[in-house]
């Protein structure tokens, strides 16, 4: 089956009319927060350029423009440990995959397992992460990790063996292995406030936070699609491929379900936010959902809007396909499918 030269996305920035700024010492934040990670070299010598080219920082202070600095720091190391383990494992098979993600995980439970830049780089951002933030904060935050890096281990098992999940077990499926949902743990950190475990399980807050998750990472595999295709087995792992075998959709059809299936998340969502009891929970606890709810938000539109300002992407073009939504294929996207 051959790809056509281009294809549109969705317009998911119009359709998102959701809270939108950017923390004004983002910069700042973001410096102090490369220079530590390229400390470790975890990507060898090439560490303090690669994040330096992805200005990891903009997504950091989009997503947490409310934060205090010394938050927004964490946070931002924090993205970029993400970044770090998603770059070491997308080149390792399912074995060596387990063996970093094994290391990782033993280092945020306190053990050095190894002398290596993950283990020394993980104790460091577990250390300081304590020192910061509660303790329950951090157990709320340790779980959620833990499956998102057992995800990753998933995904490089499948790509061994170019396996495409259902859609209905890839939604599920990406809802974990995005990092997202610790991601939005660090909201309550930067507010420093913890919700009550009944809060976060009710319902609607786990539907508004699910649906939340699913728009982040449903966009970053439209916006992906065209890097993956070109990376052994990596297109196994992405919702338009998902979509084009499941249900025998052109590119383009699965660009634009994914763009109604969006809209109808966002849609979703300011109808669960609008449906919430002005008093639910007594008035403290309403107060701290409602600035979750707006962490949610910022995310939501952070991660959209930084998608076009890295050119992690769309490289150079990336102004152009902001404003045109046209993406031109290359001769090696078309025929690498």
């Amino acid at each position: 089956m051959s790809l056509p030269i281009s294809y549109k996305l969705p317009d998911l920035i119009s359709m998102c009319n959701l809270s939108s700024s950017i923390h004004p010492r983002y910069k700042e934040a973001g410096a102090e927060s490369a220079a530590w990670i390229s400390s470790y070299e975890p990507l060898g010598p090439e560490t303090r350029a690669f994040f330096d080219k992805l200005d990891t920082a903009i997504l950091s202070g989009l997503a947490y423009p409310y934060a205090g600095y010394k938050e927004l720091r964490m946070c931002c190391d924090y993205i970029n440990v993400l970044f770090v383990m998603d770059e070491l494992t997308d080149v390792q098979n399912g074995a060596d995959a387990r063996k970093t993600v094994d290391i990782h995980i033993r280092a945020l439970h306190g053990e050095q397992y190894d002398d290596s830049a993950v283990s020394k780089m993980t104790l460091d951002f577990r250390s300081r992460f304590l020192e910061l933030f509660a303790l329950n904060s951090f157990l709320r935050f340790l779980p959620n990790h833990e499956n998102y890096a057992n995800a990753v281990i998933r995904e490089a098992e499948r790509r061994d063996r170019y396996a495409v999940l259902s859609l209905k077990e890839y939604e599920e499926f990406r809802r974990v292995n995005g990092g997202v949902l610790p991601s939005f743990n660090l909201i309550e950190c930067c507010f420093k406030f913890h919700l009550p475990d009944e809060v976060i399980e009710h319902p609607t807050i786990k539907r508004m936070t699910d649906a939340a998750i699913s728009i982040i990472c449903w966009s970053n595999d439209i916006y992906s699609y065209h890097m993956e295709l070109v990376t052994d087995g990596h297109s196994c792992s992405n919702v338009i491929t998902v979509i084009m075998q499941e249900k025998r959709y052109t590119l383009q059809g699965a660009m634009d379900y994914v763009g109604s299936h969006i809209q109808s998340l966002l849609s979703q969502f300011i109808a669960d936010k609008a449906a919430l009891p002005s008093s639910s929970f007594g008035t403290e606890i309403d107060a701290n959902l409602h600035k979750y709810i707006h962490g949610l938000e910022t995310w939501i539109t952070g991660n959209l809007r930084y998608s076009f300002k890295t050119p992690r992407y769309f490289g150079d073009e990336r102004e152009e396909v902001e404003k045109t939504l046209v993406v031109r294929m290359n001769r090696r996207n078309t025929e690498a499918f």
